[in-house]
């Protein structure tokens, strides 16, 4: 055989294996995307329930005398809690209406690092 066609047909089986080892690494790759997904769905999960503890815990150790900003604020937590467990409402854009509660809290009261 000449030694330009073993050139040749060794370039092609070289292009078929790499070809093929591409596509395993891309599979792989794809393969733990699930992974990642669900473990920022679980970061998010506990942010939402650490906002929601430091929500509840302002209104037990509130000592406002205006108790129509406690209802008020218990009754938006509640209908946020229904609509997130409904599934009228995403994780995501339930941890930001989250925020937006603790920001309308006392700031001087309430320290939390934001999450989302």
């Amino acid at each position: 055989m000449d030694p330009i066609m073993m050139l040749v047909i060794a370039a092609i089986i070289a292009a078929i294996i790499l070809v093929e080892f591409n596509k395993q690494q891309k599979a792989k790759v794809t393969d733990n995307s699930h992974i990642t997904f669900d473990v920022q769905q679980a970061y998010l999960l506990k942010a939402a329930e650490y906002k929601i503890e430091v929500i509840e815990d302002h209104q037990k150790h509130s000592t406002a005398t205006n108790n129509t900003d406690v209802q008020h604020l218990e009754e938006e937590l509640t209908q946020l809690t229904k609509a997130f467990e409904k599934g009228d409402i995403q994780l995501k854009e339930f941890n930001l209406k989250l925020d937006t509660l603790l920001n309308n809290l006392d700031p001087d009261k309430v320290s939390l690092a934001q999450a989302s």
